[in-house]
């Protein structure tokens, strides 16, 4: 089986980079402790990110993260648990700046295809078996950033629902805008302050927008 196809690749210059760098497998480390993990995040190349869990409790839409390591993307941080995703930072103009051997497995699981790549393994069992860690993760965020979990995700969402707002997607591919768009409703309904916070900064902006515009 072909895992890599570089003239595939350069004919869709990378479609799947430019929307996100790739996630990260626990194959892919001998160990999931504090100290590994930190070592792997010193040189500045993999991000701790996040989804969302979605469950509905008494009418009320909840949104739990769930930690897990990906490449790091263009303008991102080392801790990066929601923002809307850019371009893979080891995206060059050949390729992948990792060779096949060194690639997280979320993109070596990525078998290129003329009609599109398409996964080996499946993408959300390899996620699921992040669960055992996330205390790890989260106690990493906190050395890190010096804040909660819930406290960083917090801020992003509000960032994140003032850019949709404020319509700021330099850089964000449509695919990426699209599916950020498919789960606004429920992280307005999640997260009705961190709106509400966002919609005050986003009038803001259009005044000042506005008046420069103007003058």
């Amino acid at each position: 089986m072909e895992y890599e196809n570089k003239e595939l690749c350069s004919s869709c210059k990378g479609m799947c980079c430019k929307k996100s760098g790739c996630d990260y497998f626990v194959s892919d480390f001998e160990r999931i402790t504090k100290d590994e993990i930190l070592k792997a995040l010193l040189p500045g190349k993999i991000s701790i990110v996040s989804a969302f869990k979605k469950s509905v409790i008494n009418g009320k839409v909840i949104l739990t993260p769930f930690l897990y390591l990906r490449a790091r993307n263009k303008d991102r941080d080392i801790v990066d648990l929601f923002s809307m995703k850019k371009t893979c930072s080891m995206l060059t103009d050949t390729g992948c700046s990792y060779s096949l051997e060194d690639r997280p497995g979320g993109g070596v699981n990525l078998i290129p295809k003329k009609n599109g790549c398409k996964p080996l393994k499946d993408p959300i069992e390899e996620m699921r078996k992040w669960e055992p860690y996330q205390g790890v993760l989260a106690k990493i965020v906190k050395r890190i950033t010096g804040k909660s979990v819930d406290k960083i995700l917090r801020e992003d969402v509000e960032e994140v629902l003032y850019q949709i707002l404020t319509e700021q997607f330099d850089g964000i591919s449509k695919r990426e805008i699209a599916d950020i768009l498919s789960g606004l409703q429920d992280l307005i309904l999640a997260f009705p302050n961190e709106y509400e916070n966002a919609k005050i900064r986003a009038k803001k902006y259009i005044k000042i927008y506005e008046k420069k515009t103007t003058e």
